[in-house]
């Protein structure tokens, strides 16, 4: 008997194994008996029909990669993993139902096959392909939910804390003009201040992280500016900021551009916060701001240790170089910043069409290179880690 043919008919048992399954994973430990078979019985079918449908060699190994052709609409694998999601389910559980679905249609069916021929061996191939391809369709739905979710929690914690933290600034500003207090307490209050303002800035990060994956990017207002002027104004804050560091300046050719001034500088200044916090303490800073045709790129370039290329793949996405950071990196990072800086700036250079690229050698040290049209042209890739332009 021919695979899809054995599921169609045994149907029954097969979905009274799923849902026995099912009933011993916690979520589901007093569900209904529709409930635990949700999607299961069209997601075989969708396999079943699949096992029929003609298919070359390419296409099967596209399959077995979870690039299968797109569905109209929401696959019962999507669906299943919707459900499962606001069930409480883990990514484990939602995974293991599906070895056991595939346990239990090929234990059932070794039953009725005695002898397994060509064919058999095919449908077998077949049914792990199309397995494998629900299997992706749900994590996929799982993990794109998930983000979605964190990333609401980070946006409504960051509006929520903006309020107190706002009052907590203007209390301390009133203390601090207060010529009655001792000199102590105006310090402590000067102090409660500048962390209020840190504060303020991780969570000004924060939103961004979140509205650029909820809402396809950062926004931008874009406007005409004189870009050199914006970067004088940025370098001479750093000055100020870092008094024992040197940033040296060359700009050349007609920098008024068309760009959204706040993000811009935003970015500027992201990227040689970056370059102070890990370059060389006795080198300069380079910034070399220049235009080309009808762009304008900007290279930063500071001195220090060669950044190995697996980090400088993951140098634009916060969460990989997180995780690939050593405990000692972990504990270091935490008494700086949410390692935010380099993503929003990724993010501010994507929203103006622009792109951006990071080199290190021992040679020309650590280089960040901007390329950004002069009129910002609002674009935004497919693949947001992509390191080039």
């Amino acid at each position: 008997m021919r695979l899809s043919n054995f599921i169609l008919k045994n149907m029954e048992a097969i979905l009274q194994e799923w849902e026995d399954f099912a009933a011993t994973l916690n979520p589901l430990a007093s569900a209904s008996k529709l409930r635990l078979r949700d999607h299961a019985k069209n997601m075989l079918k969708v396999i079943a029909a699949d096992l029929e449908t003609e298919q070359d060699a390419q296409e099967g190994i596209e399959k077995s990669k979870g690039h299968a052709p797109a569905a109209q609409g929401a696959t019962a694998a999507e669906s299943h993993a919707e459900d499962r999601m606001m069930s409480g389910f883990s990514i484990e559980e939602l995974m293991a139902e599906y070895r056991a679905v595939r346990a239990s249609v090929l234990r059932l069916w070794q039953l009725k096959v005695q002898k397994a021929d060509e064919l058999d061996l095919q449908d077998m191939l077949r049914f792990n392909e199309a397995i494998d391809q629900s299997l992706t369709e749900s994590i996929a739905k799982y993990s794109a939910m998930l983000r979605d979710s964190q990333n609401i929690f980070l946006a409504i914690l960051g509006h929520d804390v903006r309020n107190p933290l706002g009052a907590i600034s203007m209390g301390t500003q009133l203390i601090m003009q207060d010529d009655t207090l001792p000199t102590k307490h105006r310090r402590v209050a000067g102090q409660v201040l500048k962390s209020t303002k840190r504060v303020t800035e991780i969570v000004a990060d924060l939103l961004d992280f979140s509205a650029s994956h909820l809402g396809g990017g950062i926004p931008i207002t874009a406007a005409a500016m004189d870009f050199r002027i914006e970067c004088e104004s940025v370098v001479n804050e750093m000055k100020v900021f870092h008094p024992g560091r040197k940033f040296e300046l060359a700009m050349h050719g007609d920098l008024h551009v068309h760009w959204d001034r706040a993000r811009i500088s935003q970015a500027l200044s992201n990227l040689l916060a970056n370059a102070v916090q890990h370059g060389s303490p006795t080198e300069p800073v380079l910034i070399t701001i220049s235009r080309e045709k009808s762009d304008v790129v900007w290279i930063i370039q500071n001195a220090g240790d060669v950044i190995a290329p697996e980090r400088l793949r993951t140098m634009f996405d916060p969460v990989k170089t997180f995780a690939i950071k050593s405990v000692s990196e972990r504990s270091a990072s935490q008494t700086h910043n949410l390692g935010l800086g380099l993503y929003i700036t990724y993010e501010i250079a994507t929203a103006h069409g622009g792109g951006i690229r990071v080199t290190s050698t021992a040679t020309h040290g650590t280089n960040f290179t901007l390329r950004i049209p002069a009129s910002a042209v609002c674009t935004f890739p497919a693949d947001p880690y992509h390191i080039a332009f």
